[in-house]
């Protein structure tokens, strides 16, 4: 499946990868550069990197594996974030910046004390964890599908890389490799679309739309609408708290002022609203060629499921050789920066959290940074050993999996985290027991609520089909968090007058920074910014260069041209960038 000329795309990008992180390790002078790049990144190279992280490989493998079972269905849970992004748009991007933090647990230490922090801080460290496992554990399934081998070794192999890459760039490396791989995804999905909709067997979008299977189309074969429609508004009400709690700010306190704040969501909106309708056509072209039996036999590695595959057996039927090689690098890519992002925030919490503030809070950044490399180094073990335990248990849909995960386990930590940025009188203990009532309510949901008990609402009449039980678990653990949790917040401002006076000067301190606006940058921040840019441009040129080498590789003459758009794209954007950096280093002279 994978040719030579594949693995020297892949080869490329690894070299080219960690080139960029040895690059922008020397911009690593402390750790407020390691986790935020120094709070001063300009908008479209955060706002990339804030989007890059909303996907990895769970795009390509477990929504694709839905996709190519049940359509168009799968929209409705990218669509579900839209409301959520333009809340954050309006209400709380620019108020994530004015913290004026390095993590956001930092944050959350001043809007509700050192046991709130220190209650978080070890709480979350475990989830952060095994959300890093799944995550491998879903790139691995994908990598495991293109190249043959079995998933525990391809985990192990990807979990080392994936921790050298953020032991040494940090954030700014992360944020340039992101950008890199955005335009490598995008024009590549665009190039595997386009030639898979072009094979005589499809005939183009309408000849897929025709050859679709009915369920694609008929959603009630699988679940009814009562159901799907609760469905939506359960994901809904979850990416609402998800993207709006102080824990995922991370991404925005690296912009360098309010204004930037505001204007990196271009991305995270634009790609939600046209990203999946370019993830999907390739599995939606799968589906029409192949039955789930000949993936199955195409991808016995896939074990329980082979629709996961999808995604990659398209790009393997149309993709020039050395292109497949692109793909498979920067679907990982997408990967790494979510992988990066959850190592990143939890050796933030370790150590800006506990180690700093509790064991040695007269420690030097110097010595601080190199603690955070080594926690980073650290905590790349665990999560390939989660990776394998994952690989080993897991029973459910990569798809389902993330979703179940995300609901039972983010959102009660999310949903305290999130009121206590516009509600100021609770008293410090209303987070962490918000916290613990939503866990446990996402437990009882979990194992003593069943779908039989509710019989009696005329939508909920059995027999229950699969997907019907997966739904409704999901909204029932949404509505029983979300109303447990709201109510007993905002139920302890009950107690805020009882609350010391030290607590209630350090609450009005932290609402005031955000009505401060953040000030702008100083000249020598300018310059080293237009330095940055001219390194990513020379970056993306190198890259462009080298996409545009393959059109040597013998391919067929339309095929080539794939080259000629991805590789074209990504070198002009480097130049414009160089061209920009240029200009303005010649003004500040």
């Amino acid at each position: 499946m994978i040719t030579r000329y594949d693995y020297i795309s892949i080869a490329f990008y690894f070299i080219f990868v960690v080139t960029v992180g040895v690059v922008f390790s020397r911009r690593n002078k402390n750790t407020s550069d390691y986790f935020r790049g120094g709070g001063i990144m300009p908008w479209w190279m955060a706002g990339v990197s804030a989007w890059m992280a909303s996907f990895s490989a769970w795009t390509f493998t477990g929504a694709a594996g839905k996709i190519f079972s049940q359509g168009f269905y799968v929209l409705l849970l990218y669509y579900s974030s839209i409301v959520p992004l333009l809340f954050l748009f309006f209400f709380t991007c620019y108020r994530f910046r004015r913290m004026r933090v390095v993590t956001p647990l930092e944050a959350i230490r001043i809007r509700f004390g050192p046991a709130t922090q220190q209650f978080v801080t070890w709480i979350r460290l475990p989830f952060l964890l095994l959300f890093g496992g799944v995550a491998l554990n879903t790139v691995g399934v994908f990598m495991s599908g293109a190249f043959d081998i079995p998933l525990p070794t391809v985990i192990v192999i990807l979990g080392v890389m994936v921790t050298f890459v953020s032991l040494v760039g940090g954030a700014f490396g992360v944020a340039a490799s992101d950008f890199v791989q955005m335009f490598l995804i995008v024009t590549i999905t665009l190039v595997i679309s386009a030639l898979a909709l072009a094979q005589p067997s499809v005939g183009g979008f309408t000849g897929m739309v025709h050859k679709l299977p009915a369920h694609d189309f008929n959603w009630g074969e699988f679940a009814r609408p009562e159901f799907i429609t609760l469905w939506f508004v359960a994901l809904l009400i979850n990416n609402l708290f998800f993207n709006n709690t102080m824990e995922m700010s991370t991404k925005y306190l690296m912009a360098r002022s309010d204004a930037h704040a505001r204007k990196m969501m271009i991305f995270p909106l634009v790609g939600t609203l046209v990203g999946p309708l370019m993830w999907m056509i390739p599995p939606l072209v799968a589906s029409v060629i192949y039955s789930p039996e000949q993936i199955a036999a195409i991808f016995p590695n896939l074990g329980k499921h082979p629709e996961e595959g999808a995604f990659l057996l398209t790009a393997h039927d149309v993709l020039p050789q050395g292109m497949l090689g692109l793909l498979i690098a920067g679907i990982f890519g997408a990967t790494l920066s979510s992988l990066d992002a959850s190592v990143n925030q939890g050796v933030g919490i370790l150590v800006r959290n506990f180690y700093l503030p509790v064991v040695n809070p007269q420690c030097s950044e110097k010595k601080l940074l190199v603690i955070s490399k080594c926690s980073t180094a650290m905590f790349g073990v665990v999560i390939i050993g989660i990776g394998l335990i994952v690989s080993k248990l897991r029973t459910l849909p990569l798809f389902d999996l993330v979703n179940q995960l995300g609901v039972s386990l983010w959102l009660p930590l999310a949903i305290p985290m999130c009121l206590g940025l516009f509600y100021r009188r609770t008293p410090a203990w209303s987070s962490w027991t918000t916290v613990l009532i939503g866990l446990t309510m996402s437990f009882v949901m979990k194992f003593c609520v069943k779908p039989e008990m509710f019989s009696w609402l005329p939508f909920l009449h059995g027999p229950f089909k699969p997907e019907e039980v997966t739904q409704f678990y999901l909204f029932a653990t949404v509505a029983g968090v979300s109303i447990a949790c709201i109510s007993w917040f905002f139920f302890t401002s009950l107690f805020y007058e009882k609350s010391s006076p030290e607590y209630k000067a350090r609450v009005e301190e932290f609402f005031q920074h955000l009505k401060t606006p953040v000030g702008d940058l100083t000249a020598e921040q300018v310059q080293e910014n237009h330095k940055v840019v001219g390194a990513i441009g020379t970056l993306c040129m190198i890259f462009g260069t080298f996409v545009l080498s393959l059109m040597l590789v013998p391919n067929d003459g339309l095929k080539r041209l794939g080259f000629l758009f991805s590789g074209g794209i990504v070198l002009g954007v480097g130049c414009l960038l160089r061209r920009i950096s240029k200009r303005h280093q010649e003004k500040a002279v």
